[in-house]
């Protein structure tokens, strides 16, 4: 399998489109002045990947493009991703179009219509390098979180921008991220080959095996647990069951099987008898209701008595009053004939300062007083039976009011004793659920024997299934990927006349950088100056990855991308332009890593694919059959005529 790249293209907002073609299975250079957009290719590639942020600089691209699109070659399939252009500022795209067996770009960007997610993206691109599954899983007592190596960790090991490809303290791509060197370092060994493709299920079945070991082992625990006389979880059982009233408290287990039969008694299925009543939430609404009714009425007949009473004490003042002044008229009786005027005195004749009411009219109000008498005498028998009889009624009533008042009492005490069954019968349930769990379990375990056959075959299991993974030998494979790629990495070392490459070579997965193991003791890269052996130790680390990877046909990308190999010697800004690469020390370098990359492409062809972008335009004819585009003189990436 090999996935190499035929075509970058970029489309304008109006609709048109410009391409950068490769050759497969070769080298490939895009030579140039600065600022042509040489960089932004490989940019576009990882940002057409699936990376989560788009990294194209602002300026131009950023204004002028409105699609990115990239066409990938799988064994002579087509792969078309196309991915818009976030803007300017814009940090990323969510518009992800994929489409397989294309022959070509588009003409214009109209039919890119999102079906695709960046994880969906990388997903797919994963089943089309063929990555398996499979399942890193870190060291015992690590806090990181298994990882599946992917399409989205394998194009680490593919693109290495200006910024990283001269740094001695970074080795690959993006591996000053956060998070980024670990999964790196995790994902290698199934990159490299040292991992099974088959380790994921292996991996699988072994961890199945440890939890069904462990259970068994917990479950053989509990058996043993059982066969002490003094459980605490049966005793504890014993003890609830008497507090909720399942056993009697005289209950006393003497051996291990009384315990159980006591608890098999305490647990066994009873009917849940409620007290014999009717709604009593309802009753007691009904009894509530008639105490208002007869409360109202009881306070009816007492104003009525009250006024009543009222009545008759009123009446007895005024027919007392009435009897003392008929007692004083009465006095008339005194005198025997009328006497002619008022101004006379009817006892003794003597003349009145003040005249007097007559004789008559004396008589006249005594015999009124009388008759108001006689009417108070006559109604006050009626008005006493009335008041006897209210006040017969007003006992009966609060009769009546004591017996609902005791009948309220009694339903209040009756729901009370209701929820308190109520609460007895859950807690009893609850109770009795657990002793139940518990005697089921104790009897599936307490034959031992049966358990331990289990664990025995389930150990070996295990142990086989370890056997199977063997991390060691997964390391030994891991130490021997290595040792191949050191040998290429020392190889071409040699081959670029890098400081310290007459030492052996290896790559650190540890610490993720090249070291050389020198008589004075190990000098990793960061120990190692000057930009040309920087430059050069990552070019040759990924070339001899790369020889690796093709030779285990494993699933990373069959192309690698540089930018700026030469930068070593001539400042990305500055554009040398021709040289012949036999003028000066520096032309001699530069001329040297270029043949290294066309004879590796032409020595693994047609499986792999380098891509450089650089300034640097060798006057060879093998650097300029490997050139496929050359920008200068006004042609960029972004046609002028885009930015108008």
């Amino acid at each position: 399998m090999s996935l190499q790249i035929r075509a970058i293209a970029i489309y304008s907002h109006n609709g048109e489109r410009r391409d950068t073609c490769f050759q497969l299975g070769m080298l490939n250079i895009v030579t140039g002045a600065s600022k042509t957009g040489k960089s932004a290719l490989l940019d576009i590639v990882d940002y057409c990947w699936g990376r989560t942020e788009c990294t194209i600089a602002e300026g131009e691209i950023r204004r002028g493009v409105s699609w990115f699109a990239v066409l990938f070659d799988r064994d002579g399939e087509g792969i078309l991703v196309a991915r818009r252009n976030p803007g300017p500022a814009g940090k990323t795209s969510d518009d992800i179009y994929f489409e397989r067996n294309v022959d070509d770009f588009p003409a214009g960007p109209a039919g890119f219509v999102k079906n695709s997610t960046a994880d969906g993206l990388r997903s797919r691109l994963s089943a089309i390098l063929g990555v398996a599954e499979n399942l890193y899983v870190p060291e015992a007592g690590a806090t990181r979180r298994p990882l599946e190596a992917s399409a989205g960790q394998a194009i680490f090991f593919c693109l290495q921008n200006q910024d990283e490809i001269a740094n001695r303290r970074l080795l690959f791509h993006r591996q000053g991220e956060e998070r980024i060197p670990q999964a790196i370092k995790d994902t290698l060994p199934y990159f490299v080959g040292a991992m099974g493709e088959d380790h994921f299920l292996k991996q699988k079945r072994y961890d199945d095996a440890r939890r069904r070991l462990r259970s068994l082992e917990r479950d053989l625990a509990d058996a043993r647990a059982l066969t002490d006389e003094a459980s605490g979880t049966a005793r504890n059982l014993i003890l609830e069951a008497k507090r909720v009233g399942l056993l009697p408290f005289a209950a006393t287990p003497e051996t291990l099987e009384t315990a159980r039969d006591l608890l098999a008694q305490a647990a066994a299925p009873r009917a849940l008898e409620y007290a014999r009543t009717d709604d009593l939430a309802a009753d007691l609404n009904d009894l509530e209701d008639r105490r208002r009714r007869l409360r109202f009425e009881l306070q009816e007949l007492r104003d009525e008595i009250r006024d009543l009473q009222r009545l008759t004490h009123e009446a007895s003042a005024y027919e007392a009053e009435a009897q003392e002044q008929q007692a004083r008229l009465a006095s008339i009786g005194l005198v025997t004939h009328e006497k002619d005027g008022h101004e006379t005195c009817p006892l003794c004749d003597s003349q009145l300062p003040i005249p007097v009411p007559s004789v008559g009219e004396i008589l006249q109000s005594l015999t009124r007083l009388d008759r108001q008498l006689s009417t108070l005498r006559r109604d006050n028998p009626r008005v006493q039976g009335q008041i006897a009889e209210l006040e017969t009624q007003r006992t009966g009533l609060e009769a009546e009011l004591i017996g609902v008042q005791r009948d309220i009492t009694a339903r209040i005490a009756d729901n009370e004793r209701l929820r308190i069954e109520q609460d007895q019968f859950t807690e009893q349930a609850r109770v009795a659920g657990r002793i139940g769990y518990y005697l089921e379990n104790a009897r599936t375990l307490s034959d031992d024997e049966g358990l331990r056959l289990q664990i025995a075959r389930v150990r070996a299991e295990v142990t086989e299934l370890e056997a199977a993974l063997d991390y060691e030998s997964m390391e030994e494979r891991l130490t021997t990927a290595l040792g191949l790629v050191g040998r290429d990495l020392t190889q071409y070392a040699r081959r670029l006349q890098l400081e310290h490459g007459e030492n052996n070579l290896r790559l650190d997965r540890k610490n993720l950088t090249v070291v050389a193991d020198t008589i004075d003791g190990p000098l990793s890269l960061p120990q190692i100056g000057s930009g040309e052996n920087w430059v050069g130790y990552h070019v040759a680390a990924h070339l001899a990855l790369h020889k690796l990877f093709r030779a285990r046909s494993r699933p990373v990308p069959s192309f690698l991308m540089l930018d700026q190999p030469s930068q070593a010697h001539y400042p990305p800004d500055r554009d040398v332009g021709e040289i012949t690469g036999a003028e000066d020390e520096d032309q001699v370098a530069v001329a040297r890593l270029y043949q290294l990359l066309s004879e590796y492409c032409i020595s693994l062809a047609p499986q792999m694919q380098v891509i450089v972008t650089d300034h640097v335009d060798l006057l060879q004819d093998w650097f300029r059959a490997a050139t496929v585009e050359r920008w200068r003189d006004g042609i960029k990436l972004v046609p002028m005529s885009w930015l108008r």
